[in-house]
């Protein structure tokens, strides 16, 4: 019996799609009219756990979520209605719950939909391909979450001056107190919290020796440690012959008058101020009175100052974990753009030359097969040019082999002018490679605020200008926009579009850099940004 070449083609073709279909890492479903599921991949029977047979012809959201009803909002929207109704792709994110180990957990999906048509133009079914995002999603979360941290500490160590210098401070009161009890010799001794002892931090007109000899006064030791130890001041008018001594050092000081204070800030001991003289003094009620008050106001001058280098501290360590997570960030984006390239584009390329060849290899008289195969390459094509535009925004190539100023002239011509906006764009200086994080922080922010241009500014141009000095790079974005209130965005409960803008301020300052924001309704909005760096050319550290 002779078989039909025709049919044979027919269903090798048949097969062969289905192959390459289920290869894809994706869950691929085909879904009619009637919400019911028409064809499924092995990604999608995997994520099911059940047979083909059991899934196609059932509704899709009894099977993907166990509901009777179709998706709806807040949770999950169904694309079903921009694809049918509108004959568009369109992008959304379904949220499900699914029981592990005796509790909920949640899976973000990122689902595209697109319409398949018939020969004669009408869409008959949509395809659905679905990614687990529920990793991205949280380290999404964590990374603003860790970022929103990291902006509260910033905002709080920028109120600090820099005169809030410990040791600055303590000359100065020391240097005060003296002046105002008309004495000549005294100084402030600290505790170390850990060992509970007290020392000089500073002094005037006492000996090394004797700081020296005093150093690590316990509590209760002596009269500076009875002091601390009670939290209550004592003055004596000759310590020569006082019983509470217990270090020889203070008589051979020649030290006659003496008077001890404590430094407590909300009932914290800091440590001790003493004012001592050579000769005999008698201090009165008030000059302890006025003592006190002093030292109460140095008190808290102190944890203040502790405070400022406990934040200084913490702002370096945010810097660092900002670095850290930009860094990470960056490298994330790179993995999966080497994915979208290493798997899910040259799948899709596969699927393009599959198709080509079978096209090649049919007779004549398929013209109808020939024309849906033609479809399929074509929505192949389509999907590898928009996964190699979400490859340019993830990180583009070129940033890591040519350079700023190719990457964002990329930018531009794939992006910006797609939007329909005139750019212009301005290379100032001698271009040249710099290090990998200034560059890759300024295109990052020039990224940014074009977005921005695009989404809300309702510009017809604008222009970019980066400007390569000798010490630093610059770059500035204008547009002839509507403008907006800066203080009102960055302070705005809705924080979608302050986070950006503040993202890209702390990209800029994470690197010794600044950022400016100058905007106002009617005028447009300028953005400019930077960044200082070396003199040598910083490509040999390029990757």
């Amino acid at each position: 019996m002779q078989r039909n070449p025709r049919r044979l083609s027919v269903q090798k073709s048949a097969i062969t799609s289905q192959a390459i279909i289920d290869s894809l890492e994706d869950e691929l479903v085909v879904i009619d009219r009637e919400f019911r599921i028409a064809g499924v991949n092995a990604a999608a029977l995997e994520r099911y756990g059940d047979r083909r047979s059991a899934v196609v012809g059932r509704l899709c959201h009894e099977v993907t979520h166990g509901s009777r009803e179709p998706c709806c909002l807040p949770n999950c929207e169904c694309p079903a209605p921009i694809v049918f109704l509108g004959g568009q792709s369109v992008k959304v994110c379904h949220l499900h719950y699914h029981d592990s180990d005796g509790s909920t957990e949640e899976r973000y999906v990122d689902i595209v939909a697109s319409p398949l048509k018939d020969r004669r133009g009408k869409i008959v079914a949509m395809i659905e391909l679905a990614r687990d995002a529920t990793g991205t999603r949280r380290l999404e979360a964590q990374s603003l979450g860790t970022s929103q941290n990291l902006l509260t500490l910033s905002t709080i160590a920028g109120l600090v001056s820099e005169s809030l210098d410990l040791d600055t401070i303590l000359n100065l009161a020391l240097d005060k107190v003296l002046e105002l009890m008309k004495a000549n010799v005294g100084g402030v001794l600290l505790l170390d919290q850990d060992s509970q002892t007290l020392s000089y931090r500073v002094s005037r007109g006492l000996s090394q020796a004797f700081v020296t000899g005093v150093a690590g006064l316990r509590m209760g030791e002596g009269i500076a440690g009875k002091v601390a130890q009670s939290g209550c001041p004592i003055y004596v008018d000759d310590i020569a012959n006082d019983p509470r001594l217990t270090r020889s050092v203070v008589v051979e000081e020649g030290l006659r008058a003496f008077a001890s204070v404590p430094l407590q800030s909300k009932r914290k001991l800091l440590g001790v101020m003493n004012i001592a003289s050579h000769s005999p003094r008698r201090f009165r009620p008030e000059d302890v009175q006025v003592l006190s008050s002093v030292a109460n106001l140095i008190a808290v001058v102190i944890e203040n100052a502790r405070l400022y280098n406990e934040m200084r501290w913490r702002d370096e360590l945010r810097g660092e974990l900002l670095r850290q997570i930009i860094s990470a960030q960056e490298e994330e984006r790179k993995r999966i753009a080497r994915e979208l390239h290493d798997e899910t584009s040259q799948a899709l390329t596969g699927l393009g030359v599959g198709v080509q060849a079978l096209l090649n290899a049919l007779p004549i008289e398929t013209s109808e097969l020939e024309a849906q195969l033609g479809r399929i390459q074509s929505m192949a094509t389509n999907a590898y040019d928009g996964i190699h535009r979400v490859m340019c925004e993830l990180r583009p190539r070129l940033l890591d082999d040519l350079g700023l100023l190719a990457a964002v002239n990329s930018h531009v011509e794939n992006q910006v002018r797609r939007a329909g906006l005139t750019v212009h764009l301005e290379a100032v200086g001698t271009e040249r490679r710099l290090a990998a994080e200034i560059e890759t922080a300024l295109f990052r922010i020039i990224q940014e605020a074009t977005t921005n241009v695009i989404r809300h500014a309702s510009a017809d141009s604008f222009r970019i200008t980066l400007e390569f000095k000798e010490k630093s790079v610059a770059a500035r974005i204008e547009d002839d926009g509507t403008g907006f209130d800066v203080d009102k965005v960055m302070t705005s409960r809705v924080r979608g579009r302050a986070l950006g803008l503040l993202g890209m301020k702390e990209r800029a300052e994470s690197l010794g850099g600044q950022l400016t924001i100058w905007s106002r309704r009617g005028a447009g909005t300028c953005v400019a940004a930077e960044i200082p760096c070396d003199d040598v050319e910083a490509a040999d550290g390029q990757d």
